[in-house]
Formats: C-alpha cells, sequence, structure tokens
C-alpha cells in the first residue's frame, strides 16, 4: 500500500471517530436544547477544532512513525540514503496531483447535495437543527468519500 494510502486511511479514520464523538455528545443528555442554535453551533465549531488538532497531531506521529520504519528497514545505508528514500516516498508528483482533483470531486458532490438538502428540509419547514445536522453530515460524508476515491485511484491506478 503506498504511503498516500495510508495517510488517507489515517486521516479518514479520525474523521470518523471525531463525527462519532460529535453524534455521541449530540445525542446525550448533555447537548442543547433543539432552539439553542447558536450552542449548537459553538459546539459544532469546537469538534472541528478539536478534529483538526487531532489530525496534525497524528500525521506528524505518522510522519514519525513512517521515519523510523524507514529508517529500521534501511538500516544498512547511511543516514542521506534514508534520507533521500522519505523524500521520495513523500513526493507529491504530477499522478498524485492528478488523484487529488479526481477524488476532490466525490467531495464537493457529497456537500452540495447535502446543502441543497438543508435548503429544502427548511422549504419544507423542519427544524433549522436538523437542517444543520445535514450540513454537517454531508460535509463529513463528503470527506470520507473524497478520502476513499483517493486511496482507490491510488490503489488502482489512473
Amino acid at each position: 500500500m503506498s504511503y498516500s494510502s495510508k495517510r488517507t486511511i489515517v486521516s479518514m479514520t479520525i474523521g470518523i471517530l471525531s463525527f462519532t464523538a460529535y453524534l455521541i455528545y449530540a445525542l446525550s443528555g448533555k447537548a442543547p436544547a433543539p432552539e439553542a442554535l447558536k450552542s449548537w453551533a459553538t459546539a459544532m465549531l469546537v469538534f472541528i477544532g478539536i478534529s483538526v488538532a487531532v489530525q496534525i497531531v497524528v500525521q506528524i506521529l505518522f510522519h514519525i512513525g513512517l521515519a523510523i520504519g524507514i529508517t529500521i528497514k534501511e538500516k544498512e545505508h547511511d543516514d542521506k540514503k534514508v534520507e533521500r528514500i522519505m523524500s521520495v516516498t513523500m513526493l507529491e508528483d504530477e499522478r498524485e496531483k492528478l488523484i487529488s482533483l479526481k477524488s476532490a470531486k466525490f467531495g464537493y458532490i457529497c456537500a452540495g447535495f447535502g446543502f441543497i438538502a438543508a435548503l429544502v428540509t427548511l422549504v419544507l419547514g423542519m427544524s433549522t437543527l436538523f437542517a444543520l445536522h445535514i450540513m454537517g453530515g454531508s460535509f463529513a460524508a463528503g470527506s470520507l468519500a473524497e478520502g476513499s476515491a483517493s486511496v482507490y485511484f491510488n490503489e488502482k491506478g489512473i
């Protein structure tokens, strides 16, 4: 499995765990009242901030683990060779950029459909909180769709 696929899978796992934590909070007794949209928006922003911070820390740890793994695997080579292997492994080439563009399309489609679905729920007179959750869920689903497409394109090849 390629470095890019592993990195994407780690990122998707953190995203799933973050969204699951938000769902647990939203369904718990500690959640704000449905009418308190400001509190819900604040809670969503806090969970987004925590998710970004955890993503950064996990990606740093992932890169450290990758460096250690390459160093152990290439222990008979000198430090310059190990550095070159690491830089080649993490290099983003034209294929990687094309995969990124193709997979981003899936994320945008999910987010767009979710936004339209949220607007439809508002037109139908449903709760504003329901529309807010649809938008949040569609962005999470879009992120997962983008990551899944990226892994698929990386492993299948373009």
